[in-house]
């Protein structure tokens, strides 16, 4: 696929590909570049990270659905189990922020090697824990498991754009996303499945050898992309892996940051999180995706309600046939994106270019914020028949089609504007996927404390009908970013600009 844009001169001396289209980064002479790898190099890399991605989070999440098994044996309550789900969601958000200081110092491979033989051991802590007061001990290692599980996204991110061009960042960036989200959907289908056919441990054992193969994978075939001219010395294969993965050099010592810039890279990602760019798409993603993540919670409870209590009177297995629907959204998702992510913001460019309104060297990353009409209307439709199937008791068919478009409409923005974001701050990619983070998982997290009054006080059909209108005016944001977004990128801290 890629062979076929090998660049060549063309425009003001800068190289493009065979349609014209100018390459952003433009590419050096050195063969070691990541931009000037074989194609079949480049998609490797892009496979081991995408399935770091979906490994990662399917062993961190692979109990969300059957904690409640863990209620006896522990002694505690269903709410005080479910907080071992809250432990991981925490450590997601915490690693995402302290993994980028140390990639800085160590490299992405090491980290990302590194967290994956976390994971491995902490998959073997979880499932040990089988006395009675394992209950802290417990909580511990999901926390340790969100820590390790938030790595291969946000140093994958910084990976693609160092590896492929910008006309192609939209498509590898959904490569890169849709794993992920794939791990978060089917990490607790598949321990729902192993949880009701045998012991809770299982769940966590099967990821066992899914870690340990991915470790294999990243230790023999993953290479650093990180690259400079200086300080190129030729070394053997081996000598290179022991380097990178052992001893942490994948960088060399001058670009190596020291423990006093730490400070400086978490300021980094302080200001990241709050300019203006990251502002107004952090509230769009935080309404969007947490209203989403709340019909993603309160599934499962209304499923195996009782009949003549509103629920649909589902078994465990039933409910976990029922999550797949999620499944099938990220793939459609991922269509999406494979079709539309990269084609539509250049279509847009191609149009403008002849038209004469813009040089052909003339980028505008809001280009791709048109990605996002699509879901926008399909999420407020989504949350809107997924309420009325649970107030009105409709068949679960229509139930399940709420779901889908919920699923289709939430999950597809994340890598859209992912994508802008890593345009707009092209210097700090890993600060923007942990900012981004950070937005995504805040409602997520407070759904659980208001939730639940608010359903029992206004009904399912009010809550999830309200929060369909409430993602409409988040968009306006973004309409105003499409407009005026060069003017509001330029109102950045002047520290990012550099």
């Amino acid at each position: 696929m890629l062979k076929d844009e090998e660049p060549q001169a063309a425009v003001h001396g800068l190289k493009t590909t065979p349609d014209g289209l100018v390459l952003d980064p433009q590419p050096s002479d050195n063969p070691n570049d990541p931009l000037n790898w074989e194609p079949s190099k480049k998609n490797l890399t892009l496979a081991i990270w995408a399935l770091a991605c979906f490994v990662c989070e399917a062993t961190c999440l692979t109990n969300t659905q059957g904690s409640y098994l863990q209620v006896p044996l522990y002694h505690k309550t269903a709410t005080q189990i479910s907080l071992s789900v809250s432990f991981a969601l925490i450590g997601l958000i915490v690693g995402a922020v302290l993994i980028i200081p140390l990639s800085r110092r160590y490299g992405s491979c090491f980290c990302l090697f590194w967290s994956t033989i976390g994971q491995l051991l902490t998959s073997v802590w979880s499932a040990l824990m089988t006395a009675p007061s394992d209950y802290t001990p417990f909580l511990i290692s999901r926390l340790v498991s969100g820590l390790c599980a938030s790595v291969p996204l946000i140093l994958g991110s910084e990976v693609v754009l160092q590896t492929f061009f910008r006309h192609q960042r939209g498509k590898c960036l959904h490569f890169i996303h849709i794993p992920y989200l794939l791990g978060i959907s089917m990490g607790p289908t598949i321990g729902a499945y192993i949880d009701g056919r045998t012991s809770w441990t299982i769940s966590f054992w099967y990821t066992v050898p899914l870690n340990g193969v991915l470790a294999v994978l990243i230790l023999a075939l993953l290479e650093d992309t990180y690259f400079t001219e200086d300080e190129q010395t030729k070394v053997s294969l081996l000598q290179r892996r022991w380097n990178t993965y052992a001893c942490g050099r994948a960088i060399p010592p001058s670009s190596r940051v020291s423990w006093m810039e730490f400070i400086f890279i978490l300021y980094d990602i302080l200001l990241v999180t709050f300019s203006p760019v990251s502002v107004i798409i952090g509230f769009f993603i935080m309404v969007d995706f947490g209203f989403a993540t709340m019909a993603f919670v309160l599934n499962v409870t209304f499923l195996e309600a009782p009949r003549d209590e509103g629920g649909y009177g589902m078994s465990k297995m039933a409910v976990a046939s029922f999550t797949i629907t999620q499944t099938i959204g990220v793939l459609l998702v991922e269509v999406y994106g494979h079709f539309i992510s990269d084609r539509l913001p250049f279509y847009i460019l191609r149009r403008k270019t002849k038209a004469n309104e813009i040089e052909p060297t003339e980028w505008s990353p809001e280009y791709r914020l048109h990605c996002l009409w699509f879901p926008v209307v399909l999420l407020p439709i989504g949350l809107g028949l997924f309420g009325a199937s649970l107030e009105y008791h409709f068949h679960w068919a229509i139930l399940a089609l709420g779901y889908l478009l919920i699923s289709v409409g939430a999950i597809s923005t994340l890598p859209i504007t992912m994508t802008y974001l890593c345009e707009c701050f092209p210097n700090h990619v890993s600060e923007v996927a942990a900012a981004l983070g950070i937005w995504r998982l805040i409602l997520g997290l407070l759904t659980t404390v208001f939730i639940t009054p608010w359903n029992n006080s206004f009904g399912p059909g009010w809550v999830f009908g309200s929060s369909g209108l409430f993602t409409i005016p988040a968009f306006g944001g973004v309409v105003v970013l499409m407009v005026f977004g060069k003017q509001i990128r330029g109102m950045g801290f002047r520290r990012l600009r550099r």
